[in-house]
């Protein structure tokens, strides 16, 4: 539970930093046009702990406050429930009643219109963006090091996947190997649409450095096991900062 608080944790700082820095913004209205601009960067989201994945975007310019952009997001999901148990004897930790890994691939289009333009080279850019599109969900086992009776000295525990009432059948130790069940991936479709702000705060003329933030929301068209015990869910929201640098042209 701790894990998943800290992305809350970093979406405040960050938000307290904007409205601390906002003032800068107006009166900047002389900033250099552009038709193209690329960005990278790294997710940070309510659903996925410290950093939750990463994501590229391109727009292009569709008016003198209007642009159209296409990106690709791949971010990890997890259950707000999920905790992380360690093993006094080997000091190995692992995820309790964790079943499977969430991870969603998410290609969008989507519009920016422009709130507030900045100096050439000072100031905060403010850009508003609405898009959407498909979502690709990726179920992958979570594997548990599990030793069954009769212990041996020293143990020797196997690499296998989580199952319900696998806690039942022997020790578990710690987790399995991450490279294990790559083969048994589940693939499931939906669909996800977000809203966000972005800010940008590059220096030079064609740099662009900047976060994005706003908020989320995800349907599957099926329900994805994270965790034993707990309800499956379908439909999954999230708030999400992300920190980014890429180009313009």
């Amino acid at each position: 539970m701790q894990e998943y608080n800290m992305g809350r944790v970093y979406f405040f700082i960050l938000i307290f930093n904007l409205i601390f820095f906002g003032g800068q913004v107006f009166g900047q209205s002389d900033e250099q046009s552009y038709s193209e601009e690329f960005a990278y960067g790294i997710n940070f989201n309510t659903n996925a702990g410290l950093i939750g994945g990463f994501n590229l975007r391109w727009s292009k310019a569709k008016g003198e406050k209007q642009f159209q952009c296409f990106g690709f997001e791949f971010v990890h999901i997890k259950n707000s429930k999920e905790i992380r148990n360690r093993d006094q004897n080997t000091g190995n930790s692992f995820l309790a009643y964790k079943t499977n890994y969430l991870f969603s691939l998410r290609p969008f289009y989507g519009r920016e219109f422009c709130l507030f333009k900045k100096a050439s080279e000072e100031g905060i850019h403010i850009n508003m963006l609405f898009g959407g599109g498909p979502s690709i969900g990726l179920l992958k086992p979570y594997y548990v090091l599990l030793e069954e009776p009769p212990f041996s000295n020293p143990p020797s525990p196997v690499s296998v996947p989580y199952t319900e009432g696998l806690e039942k059948k022997g020790l578990i130790s710690g987790s399995g190997y991450f490279t294990d069940g790559f083969d048994q991936i589940k693939a499931t479709f939906g669909g996800h649409l977000k809203a966000s702000l972005t800010f940008e705060f590059g220096q030079i003329k064609s740099s662009v450095v900047g976060l994005e933030t706003g908020v989320v929301a995800e349907k599957f068209s099926r329900e994805q096991k994270i965790m034993a015990y707990v309800p499956n869910q379908s439909f999954f929201t999230s708030a999400f900062i992300t920190l980014y640098y890429g180009r313009k042209y």
